[in-house]
């Protein structure tokens, strides 16, 4: 009897844990599919204005997928200027930001 107990409790955490990786994976390819269809907006975005010439967008795959910005601007205005102009884009994925200002030259 308590093999039985043990062998249900383990399938059952099991398929909680499989079922959560299953569920993990599609949500990252979903979101992984949307970032691809949002990534023109985010480009134009970035081609508009040469202040943010040194920032590259990709795709972002840990923690489910989402858009990523890496690079650098030179003042903490460009940078505010950025996050404002990706903000109204109303984006359908996370944003993942690693977009820093270059200290001021010596």
């Amino acid at each position: 009897m308590v093999a039985v107990v043990v062998l249900l409790a383990a399938a059952a955490v099991f398929t909680f844990v499989a079922g959560r990786d299953i569920r993990g994976a599609a949500r990252q390819r979903a979101n992984l599919a949307i970032t691809e269809e949002e990534m023109p907006r985010v480009r134009a975005v970035l081609d508009a204005d040469p202040r943010f010439r040194e920032v590259r967008s990709f795709a972002y795959t840990p923690q489910d997928g989402g858009l990523g910005l890496t690079g650098s601007v030179e003042t903490d205005d460009d940078l505010f200027r950025l996050m404002k102009a990706v903000a109204a884009l109303k984006l359908r994925v996370p944003v993942i930001w690693w977009v820093g200002v270059l200290p001021p030259s010596p």
